[in-house]
């Protein structure tokens, strides 16, 4: 597996732990404060698509 593809896998999979993480949680339970958490994983998650 070339460098490139090994980067892709390895975010393809942080972005399915992320959102099985947004999925797991209530709307009603979902404060301020997780939404900005996972505004933060999902910018880091662009950041490294760079």
């Amino acid at each position: 597996m070339s460098e490139q593809e090994d980067k892709i896998a390895k975010l393809r999979k942080r972005l399915e732990e992320v959102m099985t993480r947004i999925e797991g949680i209530s709307p009603d339970q979902m404060t301020v404060e997780d939404i900005d958490h996972f505004i933060h994983l999902l910018d880091e998650l662009e950041e490294k698509c760079r």
